[in-house]
């Protein structure tokens, strides 16, 4: 935490009065401490001189009354005092001083005179000491009880209180004006000048008292000295990659800039290391910036010549080729990938990476340094997402492209907002034609028109609204579920959604799950997530801890389009999952002899697995037939019902059921 000088003092001000303020507040406590002492100690002594005098006169009723003069002395010695009761058995011989002093109730009387406090004085009415006799050695017992004059002791104790206030307040303002005047003056004034000097106002200051402040402005003004040649020195430096000894992104604006005052012709080229960031949080950062140099020496030793090069990011490099040949732009572009494509050795790791490029060219592509960057950068992006390891020339239809995406984003922004979704209902059949299930696919009402997944899902996934839609979907199907609770027609119907793999991934899919598990709202073992195989990809063992997860809190899952990416035999036994979609892609190839020996296979598998199998995209009766002589359990397709709404798909169970 940074603070300015004067409010560091401020605090230190209040730090002192604080310390202060406790060592006055123990002083006042002591002195009051010892004024009850005093006073306690004078009423103990009056009580029982008087308890001793009066039980000599107790023995002979005639003279108790002979006590009373004794008694009127000392409540006019003492102006603490308002007077004596003496009594027996609850009723008063005589009075001494106030006659209108009655006998207080039992709580407002003190017994105990051994310990009388400042609360006691304060609080309490009168103080009692029994006054033992014989008579006839009969034993018998008066009590004296001694009144104080409570208004009395608290003006005391208050101009006390009254007088330590006024010494503590003298006595606060002299240090802190005293501790002021010597902090300003030998401090706070020099380290103004001091911070006036370093920003070269004025001169050196002559005048410092303080050792250390006298040091800093010697350093100072030593290393004013040294400035203007580091300065020089630095210049080069601000135009040059630290790391790599590239240009950097100021070098390579001044190096555009220049061409395109030139009017010259050339091609950007922006360079983006795929998964740069696993290498080095596997390997560490001392290897990820010893790659880094690798790279960029790579680049250096293949284009020696005039072609701009620079590192303008942790793992980005953009190389400017004075090329217009659109042919020989995408060789050289090759060429780059080949280059970046291959194993390097550090520190005994092989290590390797592909690269993502995207190309703007001047001035098709903009006529600015900013423009060409922009444009450069939503190439090369383009092209990651199309699989990485690849290149995109920027060009006006991608451009066109991403303005689409961007007017779909703000509109799927207010989809979400105004509930525009909402869900049909594909139905999976048995071999015998009965309705078991159904796929929950989403559909956007965009006004009059119907918008299909495929025009908005990829955009969602990009822009990160993907989780939200997904969500929607699964609380959908949920609260659709729960209405088909109470529908005896209904009622055994599974339900499958599908979940993205940026859905999968996201922290809060698995509390999603776990909020659904804990309402108890429905069977959750007839729900079915559908996933496919490219959530493995990047980080298989924590997709793996994902959909342990999942089966554990009783969902079943549904692997997805199986046969069509990354699956393998051993991935699928890790999995465990419960139900394996085989893509519409074999099943369109099933009435060929040869196509569908691939079916057959993954459906024994499946079987060999314990893993039931669903045949989707079935579009005619002789594909169903096939697929029933594989035992392929479930199916899902057009041949059977293309995806309906709710009470179409209602009435189309209910006729199934019939």
């Amino acid at each position: 935490m940074k603070i300015k000088i004067k409010t560091f003092i401020f605090l230190l001000n209040i730090s002192i009065i604080f310390v202060l303020s406790f060592f006055m507040y123990l002083i006042y406590l002591n002195q009051q401490n010892k004024m009850v002492a005093f006073i306690t100690d004078n009423i103990r002594k009056d009580l029982l001189d008087s308890s001793y005098i009066a039980t000599k006169f107790l023995n002979e009723t005639s003279k108790i009354y002979n006590l009373r003069p004794l008694f009127d002395r000392k409540v006019a010695k003492n102006i603490l005092i308002k007077g004596f009761v003496l009594s027996s058995n609850k009723k008063i011989l005589f009075k001494s001083g106030d006659v209108n002093l009655k006998i207080p109730k039992s709580p407002s009387i003190k017994t105990d005179i051994r310990h009388i406090t400042l609360t006691d004085l304060l609080t309490k009415e009168a103080y009692m000491i029994p006054l033992w006799y014989y008579v006839q050695n009969k034993k018998y017992q008066n009590r004296l009880y001694v009144f104080l004059d409570r208004d009395k002791l608290k003006s005391m104790f208050q101009n006390m209180k009254l007088r330590f206030f006024v010494y503590y307040i003298v006595f606060i303002s002299a240090i802190m004006v005293l501790l002021n005047y010597i902090v300003q003056k030998y401090l706070i004034a020099p380290l103004i000048k001091t911070k006036e000097f370093a920003k070269r106002n004025v001169s050196k200051p002559q005048d410092v008292k303080i050792i250390e402040l006298i040091e800093i402005n010697d350093a100072l003004f030593s290393t004013f000295m040294k400035l203007d040649s580091i300065i020089k020195s630095l210049y080069h430096s601000t135009v040059t990659d630290y790391l790599t000894k590239l240009g950097n992104r100021k070098f390579l604006e001044k190096k555009i800039k220049k061409l395109i005052l030139k009017k010259e012709k050339f091609a950007m080229v922006f360079i983006d290391l795929d998964n740069f960031k696993e290498i080095n949080d596997f390997f560490g950062h001392n290897v990820g910036d010893e790659f880094i140099v690798k790279i960029a020496n790579d680049l250096k030793k293949e284009f020696p010549g005039e072609e701009i090069m620079a590192r303008i990011g942790g793992d980005e490099f953009v190389l400017v080729i004075k090329e217009t040949d659109i042919v020989k732009i995408k060789k050289m572009v090759e060429k780059i990938l080949k280059i970046l494509n291959k194993k390097r050795i550090i520190n005994k790791n092989e290590i390797c990476t592909t690269a993502s490029i995207g190309v703007a060219l001047y001035p098709e592509a903009g006529g600015s340094f900013e423009e060409l960057l922009k444009n450069a950068d939503i190439a090369m992006y383009e092209a990651k997402y199309k699989g990485k390891n690849k290149f995109v020339i920027f060009n006006h239809e991608l451009m066109k492209k991403l303005k689409r995406e961007v007017l779909i984003k703000n509109a799927l922004a207010k989809a979400i907002h105004d509930n525009e979704f909402f869900l049909v209902y594909q139905p999976k059949v048995d071999r015998d034609g009965r309705v078991v299930g159904c796929e929950a696919l989403i559909r956007w009402k965009k006004g009059d028109k119907i918008v299909y997944p495929n025009e908005f899902i990829e955009i969602a996934e990009k822009s990160g609204m993907i989780y939200e839609i997904g969500k929607w979907v699964m609380y959908e199907v949920v609260r659709q579920m729960k209405e088909w609770e109470n529908d005896d027609a209904l009622k055994h119907i599974s339900v499958a959604f599908n979940v993205s793999v940026a859905q999968f991934r996201n922290d809060k899919f698995i509390k999603d799950l776990v909020n659904i598990a804990n309402k108890k709202e429905i069977d959750i073992s007839k729900l079915e997530i559908e996933i496919t195989e490219s959530v493995f990809i990047e980080n298989k063992q924590r997709a793996l801890r994902i959909v342990k997860a999942i089966k554990h809190l009783g969902f079943k899952i549904s692997l997805d389009d199986f046969g069509t990416g990354y699956s393998s035999f051993s991935a699928l036994k890790d999995l465990k999952i419960d139900n394996l979609k085989i893509d519409k892609s074999f099943i369109d190839e099933v009435e060929d002899e040869k196509g569908r020996v691939y079916t057959k296979t993954i459906v024994e598998m499946a079987q060999n697995l314990g893993i039931m199998s669903i045949a989707e995209g079935v579009e005619k009766k002789k594909q169903f037939e096939i697929l029933k002589t594989f035992e392929v359990d479930y199916f899902q397709g057009y041949y059977f019902a293309k995806p309906l709404n709710v009470k179409d798909f209602e009435k189309y169970v209910r006729l199934k059921a019939s």
